[in-house]
Parts: C-alpha cells; structure tokens; sequence
C-alpha cells in the first residue's frame, strides 16, 4: 500500500531550539494530560447528563488527580514517547512490553481490547499476532480508539520526516489495533497534528484525498473509504452535530480522529475548546485529551490554564518527554 501522499502532508520544520516550538511540543504532552483529566469525571456521560450533573458545564480538573496515577490516554502516550525516544527505529514488540508492564503495575482505565491483547501476549505471542487474534474474538468489528488517543508523540518524534512519521503511526497502532480503520485513523491524526505543529494545518480535503491515494483492496479498501468519507464529514460540522455522546459510536476510532480533525480550526482559545469537546459528552477523557493535544500543538503550553496543570501528578515527567522528543527530532534531522 502507498501512503505517498500523506508523507508529503508533513512539511519539514526549520532545524533549530526556537522556543516556539519546544513549547507547541510541550503543549502536545501536557494538553494531553489537562483534556484527558477535565473529562474523567463525566466520562460515558452524555450531554444532557453531564448538564444535569453541572449546569454551567465541567471546567476545572479534579484536583484528586495530583495523587492519583494518569489515566491510559495519558499513560500509553507517555510509554509510547518512550519507546519512540530510547530506539533507533521503534521497535513494536519493546513497546508492547512496557504497555504489558503498565498494564500488570497499574492499567488505570485500560481498554477491553488492550487488555485482550495483552492476555495474548502473556501466552508470548508477538504484537501483531496477538492484536489480529483480539480482533477476530470481537467479530472483526472492534474499531476502539486506543490507537489513536496515545498516537500525539509519534508526530512530535517524526515531524520532519513524513515516511517516518507513517511507518511509526501505523506500527504503534498495529500493536493492539489490527482494525485498519484504527491504523488509518492513527496515521491522519498524527499526520494532522504535525501539520499543526508546522503552522500549515492540512485541510480535510487533502488528507481524505491522501487516504483515498493509499490503494489497497477488499475490506482494507472499504476501511479507508470509511475513514476518507469520516473526515470530509467533519467540514463545516457543528461540535453538536458530531455526536460524540452516541452511544453507538462512542468509543469509535473514527469519532476521536473527528475530534482532532475539528479542533484543528475551530477555536483559538484553549480552555474553551477542551471545556467544549468535553461538555460534548461521550469518551471525555480521550475525547479532551486529544482536544489538548491540538490545542498544545496550534498555541504551546503557555496556553493551558495553569490552574488546570496544578492538579495534574507529574508535569516535570511530561515536560521532560517533550524536551526529550523535540532534542530527537532535531538530532533525525
């Protein structure tokens, strides 16, 4: 299959230590963490619920997660930044075995699916194996957006280099997803933050014509059609309109790259965008982190209501990993 075209959505970057950019890269990691902790509380929830329960709507983070351990939004990004930084060329089954470790140590919050996989791997299969028998398990038709909500810092990593910035989205997602709307979905949302973090975001337009250009066959096919029809669908789309609080969808790989997608050129403001996507009801937590993500990555973590950042455990981790995978990018380049 070619993914020509969206490598070629990922501009290079000017090499250098602007403090501009180190601070986008920042706002990727720690936005994660603020949108992914504003929507815990409400998670499942839907709209008309989370309004019943706070009538001027969720804003402030539960200042319990200081003390507590990051939810698997935050906690597999967190892993795969790692896994991304300490090899030369990221190394799947590595990976699969700090999410194994995490999962055995603590696991806050981990998926069905991830899970499923991991169970699979204790019996010493490989990644991909393990995350194609899950799969079947579920009927072929599990499409979870696991992949996606930990996929940010593989664009940080790869920003100036679209083949690799590919290669990595579709190999981490493979890890656990085998569903190819999962894998396609992770590598436009990647894709698409990294053209945010380049100041030229890509339009729907192109990265559906990207998907569409990649070639493949039968269900495959069918999977990127899926995904292409998923991002022209967000163009002029109210935030209502998504439906993120369906309970039919709510947890769909497709519906967390719509997040990203919509958030790449709707508000400039940070805080009103995450408390936004979050009061939208549905998977908050990875629907908010996501959310930070984009926003981290258009305006920098100068941005991210520091009152919001008070009551996150561990920001000096976070801000180290970005630091650390903005030293790479610029080293790869």
């Amino acid at each position: 299959m070619g993914s020509s075209g969206l490598e070629k959505l990922v501009r290079a970057t000017p090499l250098d230590d602007s403090d501009a950019l180190r601070d986008r890269f920042r706002g990727v990691m720690l936005g994660m963490a603020v949108g992914n902790a504003l929507g815990l509380p409400v998670e499942g929830h839907s709209a008309h619920s989370i309004r019943r329960r706070f009538p001027e709507g969720i804003t402030e983070v539960n200042a319990q997660e200081r003390e507590r351990p990051w939810d698997d939004d935050l906690a597999q990004a967190a892993i795969l930044a790692e896994a991304l930084i300490e090899s030369g060329e990221f190394d799947p089954e590595k990976f699969a075995a700090r999410l194994a470790a995490w999962a055995q140590e603590n696991g806050r919050g981990i998926g069905v699916l991830t899970q499923s996989v991991i169970d699979e791997l204790a019996k010493g299969r490989p990644s991909h194996e393990a995350a194609r028998l899950a799969w079947e398990r579920n009927a072929m038709s599990n499409a979870g957006n696991g992949a996606v909500m930990r996929c940010p810092p593989v664009a940080l990593r790869h920003l100036r280099s679209g083949g690799d910035l590919v290669r990595a989205a579709r190999t981490s997602a493979l890890v656990t997803h085998y569903d190819a709307r999962c894998e396609w979905s992770t590598v436009v949302t990647a894709v698409a933050l990294a053209t945010c973090l380049s100041g030229e975001p890509a339009s729907n337009e192109d990265l559906a014509v990207a998907v569409e250009g990649v070639g493949a066959e039968g269900w495959v096919a069918d999977s990127l059609g899926q995904v292409a029809e998923a991002i022209r669908d967000v163009d002029g789309t109210a935030l209502k309109d998504l439906e993120l609080d369906d309970p039919v969808d709510m947890g769909y790989t497709l519906k967390a790259m719509q997040v990203v997608l919509y958030c790449m050129t709707g508000s400039e403001v940070f805080e009103r965008t995450v408390v936004g996507m979050v009061n939208a009801g549905g998977d908050t937590d990875t629907n908010g982190a996501l959310a930070g993500a984009v926003m981290g990555a258009r305006h920098g973590a100068s941005n991210i209501p520091k009152r919001w950042l008070d009551n996150i455990s561990d920001v000096q981790r976070l801000t180290e990993l970005a630091d650390r995978l903005f030293e790479e990018m610029n080293r790869s380049g």
